[in-house]
């Protein structure tokens, strides 16, 4: 791995920038499996409050979620898009730091693309290489469904690799399956680019769980949050590019095969970082972006 590249995964984006939080960052520790799991610590995901109640879970890591405050969101995605804005939101409920096994009442309920975001945001402040991908994780060991998910690969300089990491949860592999949620196997990720040729080939023989009606759709939409990842910019799940608003199913053939190779670049991103580059700077459909807010005023001044 060449130093532009690892330099290029230094950089930090709206979403990524620590601001003024840069010194208490540095403060933390700087070993990988004490960051990810204080990240862990301080978060709850959202599903922890439609689904059943592990009574494990909240014995070992959170407290009762029944205390939770019933006037906060059970999903704050919307309120900490940023690293700074998820840092100023953990120290408000408690001050005392980024500390262990959080009470749910003083951790911020956001899912895994905030995860992400936080854990690369420190990473990167450490001086440690480290960028967000979005694809499909299998959450168990069987390789049977994998669901939409936001991960990390951070630079092991000792070992020269991408290492996968998801800080997103108390998974306990290691006791289960022999492996760390700190250094997961690749075959635990499908990447989005993967997952979208393989429909548009028909040759993916694995099981996506999507959050749309047509999988091709969902897919799509993380592939996209994965190219803007690993151009450093981080979007959230609602940012998707403008033209494609109207959805895939308008599109031309032309233009879905114009997104099987931009698949086929974010299948070996470090290879083909150039070509992305330049697809970055010069197909303004890749970076155009829209929002739901955004929307509705499309909506809103066209009728007028």
């Amino acid at each position: 791995m060449n130093d532009k590249m690892l330099q290029r995964y230094l950089e930090t984006s709206v979403y990524t920038d620590v601001g003024p939080y840069r010194d208490f960052v540095l403060s933390l520790p700087d070993d990988i499996a004490s960051i990810g799991m204080l990240v862990c610590d301080q978060i709850t995901h959202p599903s922890m409050y439609f689904t059943k109640v592990s009574p494990y879970l909240e014995e070992n890591y959170y407290g009762k979620f029944s205390s939770y405050p019933k006037r906060r969101f059970k999903n704050e995605d919307e309120l900490y898009i940023t690293a700074v804005a998820m840092i100023a939101g953990i120290l408000r409920l408690d001050n005392a730091g980024f500390t262990k096994n959080r009470d749910v009442t003083k951790r911020i309920t956001v899912s895994c693309r905030q995860a992400s975001v936080l854990f690369s945001a420190i990473l990167k402040a450490k001086g440690i290489p480290c960028r967000s991908r979005a694809g499909f994780m299998d959450f168990g060991d069987a390789g049977e469904s994998y669901m939409e998910h936001w991960v990390n690969e951070y630079w092991d300089f000792g070992e020269s690799r991408w290492v996968l990491v998801d800080v997103d949860g108390y998974y306990e592999y290691e006791p289960r399956f022999g492996y760390s949620q700190f250094d997961l196997p690749r075959r635990k990720f499908v990447t989005a680019s993967e997952a979208w040729l393989g429909l548009r080939k028909g040759v993916l023989h694995k099981k996506l769980d999507v959050f749309s009606d047509d999988p091709l759709e969902g897919v799509c939409e993380y592939l996209f949050m994965d190219f803007h990842a690993l151009m450093n910019n981080e979007i959230f799940y609602s940012y998707q590019p403008l033209y494609l608003r109207g959805g895939i199913r308008n599109l031309s053939e032309e233009e879905l095969c114009e997104i099987d190779g931009l698949a086929e670049l974010l299948a070996e991103p470090d290879e083909n970082r150039e070509r992305m580059e330049r697809l970055w700077t010069d197909n303004e459909k890749f970076f155009i972006l829209t929002n739901n807010t955004q929307n509705i005023y499309y909506d809103t001044f066209r009728q007028l």
